[in-house]
């Protein structure tokens, strides 16, 4: 494998900070819940009692989230008797048969029947459906957006989890091959944008990262697909039979574009080296077409992985941070292009190694 060129860049760098969305005064914040899960570190744990202790509304959030645990941990759901599904059985059969429904036996009750037959009828008089109605509206404003908020809180926990378990990978694999990152090689004419020219070779980008997964520094396939996409992750009994992902869509994640000079190990640890996917480049293929784009800004574009909020970003230091921006590259610029770049062929890299351009 290569050596890594030098950097001649000097840049002052730019740590990413979480900043959440806009959110209802009635919501409870979102770290709050984290913190009284166990899923924020000690310096985190920190700096958001720090918060709470200037702040009267985020301490009557504490205060009630608080509550809500104590008596979840006092009142612990009984188990269900083993003999219930008997039970139940027993006591209907000891009720005796369904009462029966007398009816006239008429002309005009069989044409009413008849016509019933073909229509869906609600038991119960008006103000009865509307009451129901009125509690189903109230427990679908009141507790559907909180579970989307949970699921959608849980999905990008779990995709910042898949990173670090990545970057772990990462890691490993520099303390065998001397500090280098994972890289299969490029040659001149090379392409990392699909081409029907049979002069080019196609090398996706996403092809450097698999030597993870084919040289076992990550085992599992589905560490490299991101709970919130609809991918699906390379199968098992197929990884050591090829040098690449069979397809897009078995990895979520953007790795650094490994076409120009490569980063090692020994480089800035703040450079951003895997990330949710790039929202302007679909397998390689730019998207900077305003007709594909649609409404996104590419200098502000977030990653859609998880709606637009934001992306779950790698460093080569090992640290995954969650980005409502993607500038926050070494010298605060985007993450998902090259400096100075503006048409891509696909041949295109990085002239330093503090420039993070991610893709697959």
């Amino acid at each position: 494998m290569p050596e890594n060129p030098e950097s001649d860049c000097n840049a002052q760098g730019m740590d990413a900070h979480l900043r959440m969305p806009g959110r209802p005064e009635h919501a409870f914040d979102a770290q709050l819940l984290d913190l009284h899960l166990g899923h924020l570190s000690e310096a985190e744990q920190q700096r958001l009692q720090q918060r709470v202790a200037v702040d009267p509304a985020l301490a009557a959030q504490h205060e009630a989230l608080g509550g809500v645990f104590r008596a979840l941990r006092l009142n612990p759901v009984a188990p269900m008797p083993g003999d219930l599904a008997a039970r139940t059985v027993a006591r209907v059969r000891a009720a005796g048969p369904a009462p029966r429904v007398v009816r006239p036996s008429d002309s005009l009750t069989a044409a009413v029947e008849e016509r019933g037959n073909r229509v869906i009828r609600l038991g119960g008089n008006l103000r009865d459906i509307v009451a129901i109605a009125a509690l189903i509206v109230l427990a679908a404003g009141l507790g559907l957006p909180g579970m989307f908020h949970l699921r959608d809180r849980q999905q990008r926990l779990g995709c910042s989890w898949n990173l670090a378990r990545l970057g772990s990978g990462l890691q490993q694999y520099a303390s065998v091959f001397g500090g280098s990152l994972p890289f299969t090689g490029w040659e001149r004419g090379s392409s990392w944008q699909p081409s029907n020219d049979p002069r080019v070779m196609t090398i996706p980008n996403r092809r450097h990262v698999y030597p993870l997964l084919r040289m076992a520094f990550v085992t599992d396939p589905r560490v490299f697909i991101c709970p919130s996409q609809h991918h699906v992750p390379m199968p098992i009994g197929e990884v050591r039979q090829h040098n690449d992902f069979l397809e897009g869509r078995n990895v979520s994640y953007a790795y650094q574009n490994m076409a120009g000079v490569r980063p090692c190990a020994k480089d800035d640890p703040r450079l951003p080296i895997l990330a949710d996917e790039n929202p302007l480049f679909a397998d390689g293929v730019p998207l900077f077409d305003a007709r594909r784009l649609g409404r996104m800004n590419p200098a502000t574009a977030n990653s859609l992985a998880h709606g637009g909020a934001g992306q779950n970003i790698l460093t080569l230091r090992g640290e995954v941070k969650w980005a409502t921006t993607p500038l926050v590259g070494i010298d605060g610029d985007s993450i998902w292009t090259l400096d100075g770049v503006m048409e891509y062929s696909g041949q295109e890299g990085p002239m330093c190694a503090t420039d993070s351009h991610l893709l697959k």
